[in-house]
């Protein structure tokens, strides 16, 4: 494949890295906003699920309709919860309420505690039978789901969580500290995927999204997808790098990396959050505020992996550029070459493959000749 050229210019995203850096820092600091005023006002970070801070999820459905705000039976959970509960009334089905609360227990043993807890969450059903259609032990209000979780089972798990991710991060500095031979490259893809990190936490604080065991799930797959197209990028950042080192300063290397794998990344992650959006709009309501974290996570995995990383790597590597010292200027006017440009051996392998494909199309159309010949 011959050398080519176009008159296309370099767009800097290394030059314009402040303005990203500046729009990430904004939103993350939003999200610790976010965080901040839901501990002020429950006393907790996030809006965790019964499997990290313990308690009572039902799924209870009644004979009339429950209204869609859900104030009224709040009202009446709250006289049997501890803490602010946790209320939601299905939209398409508004005699189905979902119900999380911590229940009022005021026993001093551990048996005692146990039958509190009972007898309040049976006080509790019947109050809501009543308010809507009339007590009935058997059929209202139905209970369609019951599950209890202990506190320490909530901060265990919690504590695996954290010890999980840590860990992977490791794993993941060391394998491309292992492919790329820098540590640069490691530290910029961990900040990055910190980064994508903190964004899904941050919107999951600011619309009190219910952090469950599925959580979990939305983040390691954001960090597999973001950390795919950082490894993208930082692979064409190399082989520029081995092909144009001796020509062009790091900087350079960078912003013709990025605009080669733009679209390649744009369009990776577009197929998904497509996906993700039609499920949002058309999945039920248990798995939306699984789908909403994904999508968010998705677009920040994205803007991190073009806009983030490759400028913390230039940062961390202090200016060094791979090969000789070219105005920054004068590069960017220059025209853009492709970096798809291979050695001599690959060009002559390209020639022969070509000969031997003429050779056989050749052939093809002798025997065609033939046929029509008999």
């Amino acid at each position: 494949m011959k050398d080519t050229t176009t008159n296309e210019k370099l767009f800097r995203y290394i030059d314009r890295a402040p303005l990203w850096i500046t729009i990430s820092v904004l939103v993350i600091l939003a999200g610790f906003i976010g965080m901040f005023v839901n501990h002020s006002r429950t006393g907790a970070w996030f809006n965790l699920s019964i499997h990290y801070t313990g308690g009572e999820h039902l799924l209870l459905k009644t004979t009339e309709p429950i209204e869609i705000d859900g104030q009224a039976i709040k009202t009446i959970v709250e006289e049997y919860s501890s803490s602010e509960p946790i209320v939601q009334v299905y939209a398409n089905d508004p005699t189905t309420v979902a119900i999380k609360l911590v229940v009022k227990a005021d026993g001093a043993t551990d048996a005692e505690l146990s039958n509190s807890r009972v007898e309040n969450l049976r006080d509790l059903k019947e109050k809501i039978g009543d308010a809507y259609g009339g007590y009935d032990s058997a059929t209202n209000p139905m209970t369609l789901e019951q599950a209890h979780v202990s506190g320490t089972i909530g901060a265990e798990l919690i504590r695996n969580t954290i010890y999980a991710l840590i860990f992977g991060s490791f794993l993941i500095m060391l394998y491309i500290l292992m492919r790329f031979g820098r540590w640069q490259y490691s530290v910029a893809a961990i900040i990055a995927l910190l980064h994508d990190v903190a964004i899904t936490l941050g919107f999951a604080a600011m619309t009190r999204l219910e952090v469950a065991d599925s959580f979990i799930a939305v983040v390691l797959t954001i960090i597999g997808y973001s950390i795919n197209d950082t490894i993208i990028i930082f692979d064409r950042i190399r082989e520029n790098a081995r092909h144009f080192g001796d020509k062009h300063p790091l900087k350079y290397l960078c912003d013709l990396s990025l605009n080669q794998t733009l679209m390649r990344s744009i369009n990776t992650s577009l197929t998904t959050i497509v996906m993700i959006v039609a499920l949002i709009f058309l999945g039920g309501e248990n798995i939306r505020p699984f789908l909403l974290a994904m999508c968010v996570g998705m677009i920040s995995g994205a803007y991190s992996s073009i806009f983030i990383a490759a400028p913390i790597m230039l940062w961390l590597s202090k200016g060094q550029t791979t090969g000789a010292d070219i105005e920054s200027d004068k590069i960017m006017d220059a025209p853009v070459v492709n970096a798809l440009e291979v050695p001599d051996e690959e060009e002559a392998a390209s020639t022969v493959s070509r000969q031997i494909d003429d050779a056989m199309e050749r052939r093809s159309g002798k025997r065609r000749t033939q046929k029509r010949r008999k």
